[in-house]
């Protein structure tokens, strides 16, 4: 069974196993990202659309939300729940890694993602060329430690599969010439936000 497939399969209990990303963790996470009014979010791997109503909420009816995933089967649960926003989000069927994104965002999100990437670094450079605003941030985040995602993801299939410490993957990204800053690491959460502009 390949990555779409799996996640295909699991799409109609997620919400289920879903402990961690309440309202008031999504909430808090995005309060610490600089979402504000009439901004363009790119929600990457959204899944069953975890961070829509709190996204809607940070940009009200001006801005514009995107919201992507490459399982048809959480596509379209996200759709089902939340085709209501306002905005209203456009859901897109894609694989991020290797098809182009239209437009541009002020804020880019890979909400529980990173260790699904292939080639993490690549994928963030090319969205960081093609799809961020001059003054936005590609936001990498997990609702919990680097320990408990990797207790999920026990068996390694890319090189950003084991998680390092938010302070050690955020070294290891400006390293590769990404201006990368830990926003918050503590047992609860995990965000590191990379700016437009390479690093020095």
């Amino acid at each position: 069974m390949d990555e779409r497939e799996f996640f295909d399969k699991l799409a109609p209990t997620w919400d289920a196993n879903e402990i961690l990303s309440t309202p008031e963790h999504v909430r808090h996470i995005l309060s610490l990202t600089g979402i504000k009014r009439g901004d363009r979010v790119l929600d990457l791997g959204t899944g069953t659309g975890v961070l829509l109503p709190a996204i809607a909420e940070l940009t009200g009816p001006d801005g514009k939300i995107t919201a992507i995933d490459y399982s048809t089967g959480m596509l379209e649960i996200a759709r089902r729940k939340f085709s209501g926003l306002n905005p209203r989000p456009e859901f897109l069927c894609m694989d991020f890694e290797n098809e182009t994104i239209d437009g541009e965002y002020d804020a880019i999100f890979l909400y529980c993602v990173y260790p699904h990437l292939h080639t993490p670094v690549d994928t963030i450079k090319w969205l960081r060329a093609i799809n961020l605003s001059d003054n936005g941030s590609i936001i990498v985040a997990f609702p919990s430690d680097e320990h408990f995602i990797n207790s999920v993801h026990r068996e390694k299939h890319s090189e950003s599969d084991h998680l390092p410490p938010a302070s050690e993957l955020a070294e290891w990204f400006r390293l590769n010439g990404l201006d990368a800053k830990v926003v918050e690491a503590d047992d609860s959460n995990y965000i590191i936000s990379i700016s437009k502009h390479p690093c020095a």
